[in-house]
């Protein structure tokens, strides 16, 4: 897929402006709440995108992008093409041309560690008032760009820095750069070039402008296309890692280092630790990872007994699965009422009798509803009371208060709900969101999804929905790789009489394509000596397959493989049956 593919169908409406291509809403925050319009831009050139809005701020390289979506990039969108030399802008001659150094420049220069060599080389200069000036020349040596600095140290509200204005912004010594000595390197100043100069590396180039400022990648755009290797050398701090940010984007189709050390930046590096210092961090700069690409080597090897994985607490489930491991999606499909909701229910109960603590999304049911079944089902048979209701001529269970104040205590800041009672424009975004600080605040590893189909998309074409579905279950396998959770996600099948195969299960593809697992869940036949059958139709690690037989106790709402009774016990048990003494000295 070329970015013009990707942009006419992921990104309409949308307009070309110069290379480009600019949709009215951010294809990953659409806007966000406010409805942000034209925040987002992908570069055909370059191939790299970014969103301007601060909460969505996604960037990146085409390749991510369409990963994001589902997509595969063309073989020549893997690589950023070389723009074609355009004709270039019309910029002014400079003015003023650098006089002969005057003692007080040098000193100043000599005080900062650079010597007379290194500034003739540069082809450092004054001005007619003394100040340093420093001359930008092209790759021809033609003098190009200026810029100047007082020759002393700079007084507090004071302008640092300044250029002649409508000049060609190239990097400064450029001219001194050859490619058959190495690989090149960017820093963010002139004296921080000039220092590296100094130390004795090469090639050493700095920006002409700020580190926003980045028009001399179009001026230099050949001149760089010769270099397979940049080493980029910025400041410590906030203006200078946030350029060499951008610029792995900017610069995405070369080699690039990242040199790091302990000083402000490489001048400082130079004054107070010496040259050996600046070859020494320079020398160890560490190479900047291809987006996508892991050094397969350096991935600390797995040992099979440290797997984290929840098990489910059904036997026959956990002999062929191996358990559910942390960082993985399990799919779990079925028709309605088929008891997807019911065995998933006790899979989460059973996660939290492990020690995990379980956050869940249920569509259908309101908050108190959600408790009323998981209590019933953490309760088991032998717990529950009922009474006969004259108006419906039925028999309604519940939970006396003390019972039900044991099984709170027990799962008490281990279960956590999403609240579906807010009114969200974009609620798969927000379910995310809420997933990610439930992981980091309260510690959630098991999460649950009942089900795809009632997470609200926002106001969408009925077309997109497919499109929209793919995307959230993209983000939910990110997010459980993230966090090391494990994602419990319902999806309904299709219309068919029997599910034997993960393509029945509804939507595109992508959804069980990025599952660990799937699981079909049925009832059997009337008739049958069990209840309900989980049909395992995909097991990524293991490839098992099979079928796992279950009985079904209404009273509970539990299942039960046959041969066993649903009278297990959870740990609400044991905190019942404890003293008031032993309730103080334990974590229950």
């Amino acid at each position: 897929m070329t970015a013009r593919e990707f942009a006419d169908k992921h990104m309409q409406p949308y307009k070309l402006k110069g290379s480009e291509l600019v949709p009215v809403y951010c294809p990953y925050c659409h806007g966000g709440s406010h409805r942000d319009k034209d925040t987002f831009a992908l570069n055909s050139e370059n191939m790299t995108f970014n969103c301007r809005r601060g909460s969505c701020n996604k960037q990146g390289h085409f390749v991510e992008l369409c990963r994001d979506f589902g997509e595969s990039a063309d073989a020549d969108g893997e690589r950023a093409p070389r723009k074609q030399k355009q004709p270039d802008k019309t910029f002014k001659r400079p003015e003023k041309k650098p006089e002969t150094i005057t003692l007080a420049a040098a000193s100043y220069l000599r005080l900062r560690g650079i010597s007379q060599e290194t500034a003739d080389a540069y082809g450092v200069g004054v001005d007619d008032k003394g100040n340093l000036m420093f001359p930008y020349y092209d790759e021809d040596g033609e003098h190009v760009f200026s810029k100047f600095r007082p020759a002393r140290k700079i007084n507090s509200g004071e302008r640092k820095m300044w250029r002649e204005a409508g000049t060609k912004p190239v990097l400064f010594g450029m001219h001194l750069c050859k490619p058959e000595m190495g690989m090149l390197t960017i820093t963010e100043g002139e004296i921080d070039a000039l220092s590296c100069y100094e130390a004795g590396i090469t090639n050493v180039v700095s920006i002409p402008s700020g580190t926003e400022d980045f028009s001399w990648i179009d001026t230099c755009w050949d001149f760089l296309g010769r270099y397979d290797d940049i080493a980029l050398f910025g400041d410590n701090d906030e203006a200078g890692l946030a350029m060499i940010k951008k610029l792995k984007a900017k610069l995405s189709d070369h080699r690039l280092w990242v040199v790091k050390h302990d000083e402000k930046d490489a001048n400082l590096l130079l004054y107070r630790q010496g040259k050996l210092a600046v070859v020494n961090a320079w020398s160890e700069a560490e190479e900047v990872q291809v987006a996508g690409l892991i050094n397969l080597a350096s991935v600390t090897p797995l040992d099979p007994k440290d797997v984290r994985k929840a098990t489910s607490g059904i036997k026959g489930i956990d002999r062929i699965l191996g358990g559910f491991l942390l960082g993985d999606v399990t799919v779990w499909t079925g028709k309605r009422a088929s008891g997807k909701s019911t065995v998933l229910s006790q899979v989460m109960l059973d996660a939290i009798e492990q020690g995990y603590s379980v956050c869940a999304y249920s569509g259908e049911l309101k908050a108190d509803q959600f408790q009323y079944w998981t209590d019933l089902q953490a309760a088991g048979r032998a717990n529950i009371q009922e009474y006969f209701d004259a108006n419906t001529q039925r028999d309604v269970r519940y939970l006396d208060r003390q019972l039900r104040e044991a099984i709170h205590t027990w799962y008490n800041r281990k279960y956590w709900l999403y609240d579906n009672t807010a009114t969200l424009e974009d609620e798969e975004r927000d379910v995310i969101k809420i997933f990610e600080r439930a992981a980091k605040r309260y510690d959630c590893s098991v999460f649950m999804i009942d089900n795809l189909m009632t997470v609200d998309y926002g106001s969408i074409k009925e077309r997109d929905f497919n499109l929209l579905q793919t995307k959230f279950v993209n983000a939910l396998a990110k997010f459980a790789n993230m966090h090391n959770a494990h994602v419990h996600l319902v999806a309904h099948p299709r219309k068919t009489s029997e599910i034997n195969d993960s393509d029945e299960v509804s939507g595109t593809g992508n959804i069980t394509n990025r599952a660990a697992n799937v699981i079909s869940v049925s009832r059997c036949d009337m008739g049958s000596d069990t209840d309900v059958t989980l049909k395992v139709l995909k097991n990524r690690w293991e490839g098992q397959t099979g079928d796992v037989k279950l009985m079904y106790d209404g009273k509970s709402r539990r299942v039960y493989e046959p041969g066993e009774t649903p009278s297990r016990q959870y740990g609400w048990e044991a905190w019942r049956e404890a003293t008031d003494a032993e309730r103080e000295d334990e974590p229950w």
